[in-house]
């Protein structure tokens, strides 16, 4: 199987082997390119600035189409953590209320909640099962006290996907929301923000732009009287109105969540890099990287390898994680190599994404086939 897009169009890739997307992905020219503009639309003066508005929004559309929402529904933040952590400071959590986590989520997913345990609000845990999390298992802690369920959509751990669509249906019937954190989907799987109240993102991974941008989705329907804890100028209707020194007013979407200008540069390559991902179009990307994944999978049981993500299609994406104890020596020596992927936690974590191919994966095998009969002897 061919790569979707020629590695070429990468910076590095010409002589690299990239499995490190669920990291971060490798620099398309075409971002670069985008990155330029912004600095010489600068040059501009007040055209430039339109210009940045223009690129904002065209990129806000972008990822509405990915999340099938509206473009009003999207915020750009700095990054995930903070997307998450305003969440978290904002949703007026009480003593004796509780939020509902699980053991395969990153730390940014858990870090904001684990601070309001000073004020007496609890953090249910739910512990996965080989590698993977049920919505039966989410919801299982659930009561009348519950605020808040977090979940990521694919985890960064194992590789597992989710079923938050299946969670959201039956917390619809309580008073707890629900925040998913797409950064290991989007750009790779389908998303969608009407099964959510908050999905999160981050810019320079399955989105294949830089660093920079946090993405903030907000589906309405349980959610318009949310409002952040914090505020700046960007945030509300009217910065100049005749009572500021008195008052002020939350835009009613999603930019009462932004608070100053974003990352300009991030945003133009992140407009480039959206284009180019809904030209190819999602569900092809998707039915690219569960192919490969499915023939790594096998073929590293075949090697004696336990893996982490689950066989079933529906139930992975790009990331395919598997028992490693020597992972970080493992990724070292790979990396020496020119293949990149991700070695810790005692596994490694192969991210297959539009610029792998049938020869990367059988290129990774022979490496880890050597390594494994290196490390016997």
């Amino acid at each position: 199987m061919e790569s979707l897009i020629k590695p070429s169009e990468f910076i590095g890739l010409d002589s690299r082997t990239w499995f490190y997307g669920g990291a971060e992905s490798p620099p398309h020219r075409g971002m670069v390119e985008a990155v330029k503009t912004y600095y010489t639309n600068r040059a501009e003066g007040p055209e430039g600035r339109q210009r940045n508005s223009d690129i904002e929004h065209a990129c806000k559309r972008n990822l509405a189409q990915m999340l099938g929402g509206s473009a009003e529904q999207i915020a750009l933040l700095s990054n995930t953590s903070e997307a998450i952590s305003m969440i978290a400071s904002s949703c007026g959590l009480k003593a004796g209320e509780n939020v509902v986590v699980h053991d395969l989520e990153f730390p940014s997913g858990i870090l904001p909640w684990l601070r309001l345990k000073a004020n007496g609000v609890e953090v249910r845990v739910v512990p996965s099962r080989e590698w993977t999390v049920t919505a039966e298992d989410l919801l299982s802690p659930v009561d009348e006290k519950t605020r808040m369920v977090v979940t990521s959509h694919v985890s960064y751990l194992s590789g597992a996907r989710i079923d938050y669509r299946q969670v959201y249906n039956e917390l619809k019937k309580t008073n707890a929301l629900l925040l998913v954190d797409a950064t290991q989907s989007l750009g790779a799987i389908p998303v969608n923000i009407n099964d959510a109240d908050f999905i999160v993102a981050s810019s320079y991974k399955w989105l294949l732009a830089g660093h920079g941008a946090g993405i903030l989705a907000v589906n309405p329907e349980r959610t318009s009287r949310f409002e952040p804890a914090y505020v700046g100028w960007r945030s509300v209707e009217d910065m100049f109105s005749d009572t500021r020194f008195e008052s002020f007013r939350f835009f009613p979407d999603a930019r009462r969540f932004e608070g100053g200008y974003p990352s300009y540069p991030t945003l133009y390559a992140m407009k480039f890099t959206t284009d180019l991902l809904l030209s190819l179009g999602i569900e092809r990307i998707e039915q690219h990287l569960l192919e490969l994944g499915g023939t790594l999978i096998r073929e590293l049981k075949r090697l004696g390898y336990e893996t982490m993500t689950p066989g079933e299609p529906e139930q992975r994406a790009g990331n395919i994680s598997f028992v490693c104890p020597e992972g970080e020596a493992f990724a070292e020596s790979l990396s020496k190599q020119g293949t990149y992927l991700w070695g810790g936690d005692g596994r490694l974590r192969a991210s297959i994404h539009l610029y792998n191919s049938s020869a990367d994966i059988a290129k990774l095998l022979g490496q880890l086939s050597a390594l494994a009969s290196g490390q016997a002897s």
